[in-house]
This record gives C-alpha cells, structure tokens and sequence, in this order.
C-alpha cells in the first residue's frame, strides 16, 4: 500500500478530447454509428480509425497555445486513407461534427461544475499544396463559427437537450468517457469558394486551456457541386441536413437552425471558491476566515507501478463534511463504487491522534495504457458550502496487483 496527498489547489487537469467526424449525419444523436460519418480529422486513419470504438484513446488529443500549430500532425499527401475521406461544405450548408465526451459533461452522473470556456471553429486557406500550418493566433483571425458555452453551475438543467457547446451530449450519463457529442453550425452562404484548413478549438478549464483538430475543407458553391464531388470518390449518401424532406431546425438536435438561427452561445455560471467568516476561534486556513472548496480539478500523481501489474486498485479518501454528497468525476480509470472507512487514515496523519469518517472513492485501473501512465485525471465538486480541504486534506493509496 502506497499512500499519498491529494492537494485541494491542484493544477489543472491533463484532459483530452478531439473531434473525430466533421460531416455527421444526424442532429444530436444519443449514439455514435461509423456508417453516419461522411468525412474526417486530419489523420484520422490513424488516432480514430472507421470500425475503432468510438472514443478509444490513440493519443488524438492536441494542445496548442497561441503560438504553435493547432494541427497535431503537419499537413501532407498521406493525411487521408483507408476510406478516411477529407471534408467538402458548401456555401449555407449546415454542419454537423462529432466527438466523444471523454468524462467532461455534466449530467447527473456528474456535476455542474464541469467546465466549458468555450468552443470555436477557425480557417485558414490553402495557398499551395506544400503550405505549413499556421499558429493558431493566425487561425483565430478567421473565426467560422462560435459554437458556443455549455452552461455549468447552480441551478442549471444538466438534462435540458439540445444544448450549445460541448456538453450537447444526450447520452453522456450511460458512458461519460465514451459517449457522442455533437455540434451543429452553418457555413455562411458568402463563404468564399476555396481549400482551408479548418481547427476545431475547444477551452476546457480556463479561455486559454485548449484542445484542437485540424480537418482540410473544400468549400463549393452548391450541393449540386459537393455531390458530384462525393459521389466521384464512391461515397452514396449525399442527404444535407436541412433538406427539405427531412430535417431539423432546431428543436431535434443543437439550437442552430436551418435557417441559421438560434443562439451560438449562453450564460455560464461560474463558480469560485468561497470563504466564510470563522467563529467561535475555530479558524483554519488563513487569517479570520476558513477556506472552503467548492470544486477542484486536477491530477492524482501515482507512483510508477512495478513490472507485471496488471490490475491497480486506487482509493480516493475524502473525510468528514468533505465525504458528504461530493460528487467525482474520474478518467484514466474506472469509478467502481464507494466504500466507508473507520477514521484510521486521518488518525494516522494528526498529531492528536483524532480522527473522523472517511469515505473511500473506490478506482481500477486494468488496461495497460492506464497502468503506465501513472496518474489519473479528476474533477470534484462539493455541494452546499464546500468543505474545508485545506483542514483535512485528502489521501489516496494504491493497491497493485
């Protein structure tokens, strides 16, 4: 048994996420179906292959900052194989791309403290066939579409679908790493003619806290012309979303309509850490006040595991009024349930030798790429006024196997 400290004022957290459709097929769909995706990321054939499990993790996610590429790969002849066909728009068609959820909806599964700082596509065109990407600094002076804020916070209807932003996801509670996320927008019916690179860029924890795709865009003129073009290359399906034979505007999938209307962002609630005022010369933390947590994300750094184990079983010990209705959200490992302790660990840590309940959050990591990156990424959140970390701060201890 390994023991370790769990820090209430963690980094943030080592997330992921990537799109891995950029023509879906259906507005807000509860489950994702390869035959649905008409064209893909950027290399697509290679971090979120046709016929893989949606969602399966093969290292796709990107982090740019303003002064790299948003591109996780460069730009070459060899980008789109095996099936893995680039994307055509035309000028007014509405879009639909997919990516999968990888733990950070909300949901009552979850919490509504799930961050979302935002979610954008951007351009650039294509001068020559041997052009380097552009930062993304020079990306985000072309802006497409503003896909939106999910709201997060007190008081919002985790539940409400369709939804702007990331967590438009109706299916997320039945498998919060794996489940679909959509968005829909519209290609401006001005948009120039014309090759691009397109990046989807999300913010997760904080407006500079980015995970970004690259896709190559054809934008033609018509439908008649993105037809000819899809049909020449063997694909048959050339429905478009807003047919008049069938489709959504608005009330069956994202807030964007047809027509192009509908909201591209909404208010978020924000939620920061809240202090209140000490009595009765009972004060922690700092000065004349307690410091109360409310929500915190992070990572949980754990020892490298010895060669040959094949299964960790890691305890998340929470104590007290901290162990009271918190609420996780875990991945590089899976949630199997809670189990009560008697106090012992928090006994072992005071000099008083005092102790209080304790409440085990119970992981298991088996899949070997879990087991070798030695960490685990998580988001908590605390109800009511939050809990006084700092007093009694969290242990984790591992068991190998």
């Amino acid at each position: 048994m390994k023991l370790f400290t769990l820090s209430a004022l963690s980094a943030g957290v080592s997330a992921h996420s990537w799109i891995a459709c950029t023509d879906y097929l259906e507005k807000n769909a509860r489950y994702y179906d390869h035959d649905l995706c008409r064209a893909w990321p950027r290399d697509a054939h290679q971090y979120a292959p046709i016929g893989q499990t949606f969602g399966g993790d093969r290292g796709f996610d990107h982090r740019p900052n303003s002064g790299s590429s948003p591109c996780k790969s460069s730009r070459n002849n060899n980008n789109y194989q095996s099936g893995h066909h680039s994307t055509v728009y035309y000028q007014g068609q509405q879009v639909i791309l997919a990516h999968p959820m990888k733990n950070h909806g909300t949901g009552p599964c979850t919490n509504p403290y799930i961050p979302d700082n935002g979610n954008w596509i951007y351009a650039t065109a294509q001068t020559n066939p041997g052009q380097a990407d552009q930062v993304l600094s020079v990306f985000k002076q072309n802006e497409v579409a503003n896909l939106g804020k999910s709201p997060t916070g007190n008081g919002v209807d985790t539940e409400a679908y369709p939804k702007v932003g990331y967590a438009n996801a109706p299916a997320f509670c039945e498998d919060t790493d794996k489940s679909l996320g959509t968005y829909s927008f519209n290609i401006p019916e001005d948009y120039p003619v014309g090759s691009y690179t397109f990046s989807w860029v999300w913010a997760f924890n904080h407006a500079t806290d980015y995970y970004s795709t690259c896709f190559e865009v054809e934008i033609v003129a018509d439908k008649a012309a993105r037809d000819s073009i899809i049909l020449g290359r063997g694909q048959t399906d050339t429905r478009a979303i807003c047919d008049a034979s069938g489709t959504s505007t608005g009330e069956n999938g994202s807030t964007v309509g047809c027509d192009g209307s509908g909201p591209t962002d909404a208010p978020t609630t924000t939620t920061t850490e809240e202090t209140s005022t000490g009595g009765g010369g009972n004060n922690h933390g700092t000065g004349d006040a307690e410091i109360r947590t409310n929500q915190m994300t992070g990572n949980i750094i754990l020892q490298p595991a010895q060669g040959g184990t094949t299964r960790r079983e890691i305890h998340v010990v929470f104590f007290g009024e901290c162990s009271d209705d918190a609420v996780p959200n875990f991945w590089y490992a899976d949630f199997t349930g809670t189990t009560n302790g008697d106090g012992s660990l928090l006994r072992k840590r005071r000099s008083d030798g005092s102790g209080m309940s304790e409440k085990h959050f119970v992981l298991v990591q088996t899949e070997a790429e879990d087991i070798q990156r030695a960490k685990i990424g998580f988001h908590w959140g605390f109800s009511n006024d939050g809990c006084e970390l700092l007093e009694m701060p969290a242990v984790v201890h591992v068991i190998d196997s």
